[in-house]
């Protein structure tokens, strides 16, 4: 059994980090320091991320004062230069960030009492 987790980029980088696949919640058995407000994860890079930092996107990003920096922009012209713009994570990574971040993306079914 591989310990890779095969992640299909997008042809062009998202917006925001919200609509990237790579983007996790750092995992519970993560001690974050006291009063972080770092919630999420770019797994590609494994930086921590604020939840604000994550919604905000490029296009509206124009303050010459605050540039935007998010993790990947060191990375993403090299990754999308890999067959298919694949890009090989650590799949436990993958599994404990992504997936409860997709989970937390849906409101719970409430289902009546029959």
């Amino acid at each position: 059994m591989s310990n890779i987790q095969k992640v299909q980029l997008p042809p062009k980088k998202p917006d925001c980090c919200t609509e990237c696949p790579l983007l996790g919640l750092i995992p519970k058995t993560v001690e974050r320091p006291k009063y972080s407000k770092e919630t999420r994860l770019c797994i590609g890079t494994a930086e921590a991320l604020s939840e604000r930092k994550t919604t905000i996107r490029e296009s509206e990003s124009n303050d010459p004062k605050h540039p935007l920096k998010r993790p990947c922009d060191d990375h993403w012209e090299r990754w999308m230069t890999y067959p298919r713009r694949i890009l090989n994570v650590n799949k436990a990574l993958y599994r404990d960030s992504r997936d409860p971040y997709m989970s937390n993306l849906y409101p719970p079914i409430k289902f009546h009492n029959q």
